[in-house]
């Protein structure tokens, strides 16, 4: 008789593992095809230039100081960039009773005579706008962004960027930083709640 309980107990240990690992792969199933998403959507989004404010820095081409490619002047129009996000994301993970709208901030830089200048917006409206010298301050600002939209909030969230200079920089440039906050995705019975980020830089094509 011992046995058969022995053998009883195995068989529910087993099961409760193999439904455990079975809820974590959808968990981690998900979270990797948002990530995904994501990073289509920032891509995306970022091509978004407002072309009437940025006339003068896509005719100028190259600096005629150093000769490099200039960036200066092109400016993202956010708006756009958000419709555009927001689009080419639910294209990608489509899932029922699954939003983001409220949940996105974007952060758009642009450069105008070497100052870095930056427009945050989160859901229907612009949080801030300003300028830095230096591309490691706009960590701090987003942040701040971050804090004030979320304000209610009871889990503090951060992003760090320009952490690594070889994969995660920002400099100065036309670039646009998403950040989506409290995502909850859903696994085989348990739920779990994250924070994403991505960022890309405009392809602006110069040719000599």
């Amino acid at each position: 008789m011992g046995i058969v309980y022995i053998g009883l107990g195995a068989i529910v240990l087993a099961f409760i593992i193999l439904i455990n690992i079975a809820d974590y792969s959808i968990l981690t199933y998900k979270r990797n095809a948002i990530s995904k998403a994501m990073d289509y959507a920032v891509n995306a989004a970022v091509q978004e230039l407002n072309l009437n404010q940025s006339i003068m820095g896509l005719a100028d081409g190259f600096s005629e100081d150093t000769g490099n490619r200039s960036l200066d002047g092109i400016k993202i129009d956010i708006d756009m960039a958000q419709k555009t996000f927001l689009t080419v994301f639910y294209e990608n993970y489509n899932s029922s009773n699954f939003c983001i709208d409220e949940e996105l901030l974007l952060c758009a830089t642009h450069t105008i005579e070497q100052n870095l200048k930056y427009i945050i917006k989160a859901g229907n409206g612009q949080i801030s706008e300003g300028n830095i010298e230096n591309p490691a301050f706009l960590e701090s600002r987003i942040n701040q962004a971050i804090n004030q939209y979320w304000a209610n909030s009871e889990d503090a969230s951060n992003v760090f960027i320009n952490g690594n200079e070889k994969t995660n920089i920002i400099e100065k440039g036309v670039y646009l930083f998403a950040f989506i906050k409290d995502i909850k995705i859903k696994g085989l019975y348990s739920q779990r709640t994250t924070s994403l980020s991505s960022f890309a830089g405009a392809k602006v094509e110069r040719k000599k």
